[in-house]
């Protein structure tokens, strides 16, 4: 047992001196500018077989930026659904949507 923990730990020293003493990478290191990336754009027409024009409002332009967030029509949870008919004909009895 004595034989294997010297030769476990003696790897692992070596093991730790090579990865200590590993030389940097000789080659040069290079400043990354974000302002010299060159970007490929490919303008592509779809064609999406039919003519959108129909479906969209007059003027509607979508690169014209305008967005209100009042746009958003948000649910809230709150609000309780009235369905306009009696549903305990269509649950088991004795059904509790809120018990786990």
């Amino acid at each position: 047992m004595n034989n294997r923990n010297y030769t476990l730990t003696t790897l692992l020293v070596v093991m730790m001196t090579m990865a200590v003493s590993a030389k940097q990478p000789l080659a040069p290191v290079e400043d990354f500018d974000l302002n010299n990336v060159v970007y490929i754009e490919e303008d592509q027409d779809w064609e999406l077989g039919f003519d959108t024009a129909k479906y969209l409002p007059e003027n509607f332009d979508p690169y014209s930026g305008a967005f209100s967030l009042k746009a958003i029509n948000y649910i809230d949870l709150c609000d309780d659904v009235e369905l306009n008919f009696d549903t305990t004909g269509y649950l088991p009895q004795g059904f509790d949507p809120y018990i786990q």
